[in-house]
């Protein structure tokens, strides 16, 4: 009996050391160093940016102005009209919010936040009511709908990550088609007042490496949380029930963290550099080599794609202003200048992707003004289909934006 009694103990002994040694293997396995990313500032004291938020669920009419942004001019006058008609409470508001200091208070899906569409249909309902007003002879107030849309655009995208800087590119793209039909109808008066606001809305950019750095924080500690979920798997003899799940598990994760922290920081960097000097960062090798189910950070292509749609948008934030101020120059001359210096010295007359001045030719009446594009590369004003963005991107970016029609 006594034998027989000793015999379990060190069957349980030998249980319980097993358990103990799995468990512990386990957890050492998925034990992460911290997280350490620069520190982002916190939120304006009158941070308007969830007033924001209720304005895009706010919108109506929502499916006439999806369909009015297929349509020639935004549609016909008395399609404009009715949705302006049903959104005057939210025009109001945009104009009000317009220039107000704005930043993303959260990061990660929420329940009831905004989808893409919500952001774009405050972009559509901008549009139409800045092209209801130019078909009225109200130009000067159709700049002012126009511009209110952009810096909505421009705000939706302060203090956010890669999600965020998505809302503002295919937000401010609806705009950027329709606008530069308005320019040749300003006044010299109404083209420098536009190009004032504008200025002050390219001087508070928001930079590109604090919305990677808030990109790489975000997908990060996400991952950082599931880790240390996994780390007491062991102890409940909680085993993998799939070949990926056993690589997420038992992969030691410290060296997977410090390499994404290392290509986090270096992408970090590599965005504070104009858009000329930046080159593709790729993956560590420890990061290249994991299964697609546990993947950790944005690839290399992925962040170039985000790199180009941010200097996209300041490219043509950039064309507009430079537009407003050569119509400026033409109502008061009567001419067209013969070169950008003559409009006097702005870094908005520099194109973002080749740090040099944007391409201009005075035609008499009329003028050549573009971007190289993200090429870098002068293609002689050949557009491109602007939805498709990378870095060998050839055809260059011009003042009306090619965007084609599709089914």
């Amino acid at each position: 009996m006594r034998r027989w009694l000793i015999g379990i103990f060190l069957l349980l002994l030998v249980l319980a050391i097993g358990w103990g040694a799995f468990g512990w293997n386990v957890y050492s396995r998925n034990r992460v160093p911290p997280i350490q990313l620069p520190a982002i500032a916190s939120p304006p004291a009158s941070n308007v940016y969830p007033q924001l938020l209720q304005l895009t669920k706010q919108v109506q009419e929502t499916a006439l102005l999806l369909e009015m942004e297929s349509q020639p001019d935004m549609g016909s006058y008395e399609q404009k009209n009715r949705v302006v008609q049903a959104n005057r409470e939210v025009l109001h508001q945009l104009r009000q919010l317009a220039d107000a200091p704005s930043q993303v208070t959260h990061l990660g899906a929420q329940v009831d936040d905004p989808a893409m569409e919500n952001y774009q249909n405050v972009a559509r309902l901008a549009v139409a009511h800045a092209r209801l007003l130019d078909q009225s002879g109200q130009s000067e107030r159709a700049l002012d709908a126009y511009l209110d849309g952009l810096a909505y655009a421009e705000q939706a995208m302060r203090g956010g990550n890669t999600l965020h800087l998505t809302f503002n590119f295919m937000s401010s793209v609806i705009i950027f088609q329709h606008m530069p039909t308005l320019i040749p109808k300003l006044s010299a008066q109404d083209a420098s007042r536009g190009a004032q606001r504008l200025k002050k809305l390219l001087e508070r950019e928001y930079p590109l490496h604090e919305l990677f750095t808030q990109e790489f924080r975000e997908q990060l500690t996400g991952w950082e949380r599931s880790i240390k979920g996994m780390a007491v798997r062991g102890f409940r003899l909680d085993l993998p029930k799939s070949p990926v799940e056993s690589a997420m598990l038992y992969r030691p994760k410290a060296p997977i963290i410090q390499a994404a922290l290392q290509y986090a920081n270096q992408c970090i960097e590599n965005a504070k550099l104009p858009y000329p000097k930046q080159s593709v960062i790729p993956l560590p090798p420890v990061l290249e080599s994991l299964p697609e189910g546990m993947r950790v950070v944005r690839t290399p292509e992925e962040i170039a794609l985000h790199a180009a749609r941010y200097f996209y948008v300041r490219t043509r934030l950039r064309l507009v202003y430079t537009a407003l101020r050569l119509e400026a120059f033409r109502k008061t001359t009567g001419r067209y200048p013969a070169r950008l210096s003559e409009l006097g010295d702005s870094p908005y007359f520099t194109d973002p992707f080749s740090g040099e001045p944007f391409v201009y030719r005075p035609l008499g009446n009329a003028y050549v003004l573009y971007s190289v594009g993200p090429n870098g590369i002068d293609d002689g004003g050949t557009p491109f289909p602007e939805g498709r963005l990378h870095r060998g991107q050839p055809g260059d970016i011009g003042l009306v934006p090619n965007f084609p029609r599709t089914p």
